[in-house]
């Protein structure tokens, strides 16, 4: 479960980290169609990430274009991951980077 949680965290900061990089001018950041075209690939070139479950992984960047979307039509954030079981077993395990979190506990 630890394992799922990290690689989810990852997926996850990736996306934050990505969309990040996006401004006014450069066009629009990466969507979820083209996120998971890229997990995809990620999970070819990576064994460690490839060892993780594909599922959790994109619902990482199902939550997050679900949050980000949330953030874009109505001004505001839930705390993602707040009180998760899977946030707080991972955060000492999960690939360190963005300071964002995210919840996984749906599936195992």
């Amino acid at each position: 479960m630890l394992d799922h949680c990290a690689h989810a965290r990852y997926v996850w900061n990736l996306a934050v980290e990505q969309h990040s990089h996006w401004s006014k001018g450069r066009g629009a950041a990466p969507g979820f169609a083209e996120q998971c075209r890229q997990l995809t690939e990620a999970r070819r070139e990576n064994e460690w990430l490839r060892a993780g479950n594909a599922d959790v992984q994109q619902q990482a960047l199902k939550d997050f274009a679900k949050a980000k979307n949330a953030r874009f039509t109505s001004g505001l954030v839930s705390r993602r991951g707040a009180g998760s079981t899977c946030t707080r077993a991972s955060a000492s395990s999960a690939p360190t980077g963005s300071r964002s979190s995210r919840r996984t506990g749906r599936r195992s």
